[in-house]
């Protein structure tokens, strides 16, 4: 028996090494032709290998995502196209394959709608990630900073130059609330995918508590507490309960 378990260690370590021994560069090119000659287990493994040598990416993500949805794998797709929306949140081809993959899943959540004039002032919270919101704070700030310089020695243009800092200074705390809003939602707020085809959820973190109502693959929760094996979930105000931690998988 231990001669079995030490081979299989070693196979193991061969394989590894195999991987790890190649350039990301080579791997990804590997990933992508597993990818074109259909081999979607193939492509998965290289996609995985990358990511667990850190080298992440939208495009990574996506066509990652797009290997797991080609096998049927909705929940570990809806799981890598979050991923990539993160990093790139206006990629149309990331929101279309996402929003695909959405309508595959067996349960409709229904999602208060925001509103027109909401979505107009979130506009720019949508559709930039933490790197754009913080250049962006930063060019503001550095413009509001060179204005009022020059300011001191332009008198004559003072008063439009002190009207264009108030007008950049309310940008720069819009984008700077944008800013705390999106570092604590993907760095403090914990969301998850049901990778499992189906889960009981439970009103407590053992199989003998009470069944809340069962939630199927692909479904879209936030994390609230967990144990070692277990995690407490809502979906809604009065959608909340505890599920087996292996039944999801983090964004």
């Amino acid at each position: 028996m231990k001669k079995v378990i030490l081979f299989s260690f070693f196979i193991f370590c061969i394989f590894c090494n195999g991987v790890f021994a190649q350039s990301p560069e080579e791997i990804y090119r590997k990933a992508n032709l597993g990818y074109e000659n259909e081999d979607y287990e193939k492509a998965v493994s290289f996609y995985e290998a990358l990511i667990n040598m850190d080298r992440v990416s939208c495009e990574v993500f996506y066509n990652l995502g797009n290997s797991y949805f080609k096998l049927k794998k909705i929940g570990k797709a809806i799981v890598n196209y979050e991923r990539a929306r993160k990093l790139a949140p206006r990629d149309r081809d990331v929101m279309l394959n996402l929003k695909l993959a959405r309508s595959m899943t067996i349960d409709k959540i229904e999602t208060k709608e925001r509103g027109f004039l909401l979505n107009s002032i979130l506009f720019f919270y949508d559709k930039m990630n933490i790197n754009e919101l913080t250049g962006m704070v930063s060019i503001i700030y550095l413009a509001i900073s060179t204005l009022l310089i020059f300011s001191i020695f332009l008198v004559a243009k003072r008063k439009k130059i002190l009207y264009t800092v108030g007008t950049s200074g309310a940008f720069l705390v819009l984008f700077a609330i944008f800013l705390v809003f999106k570092i604590h939602n993907e760095n403090f707020v914990r969301h998850a995918i049901i990778i499992s085809d189906a889960v009981n959820v439970r009103s407590g973190p053992k199989d003998d508590y009470l069944l809340q109502f069962e939630l199927h693959e692909g479904v879209k929760v936030r994390i609230v507490e967990e144990t070692k094996d277990w995690c407490e979930i809502n979906l809604s105000k009065d959608l909340r309960g505890w599920l087996p931690k292996d039944s999801i998988e983090v964004i």
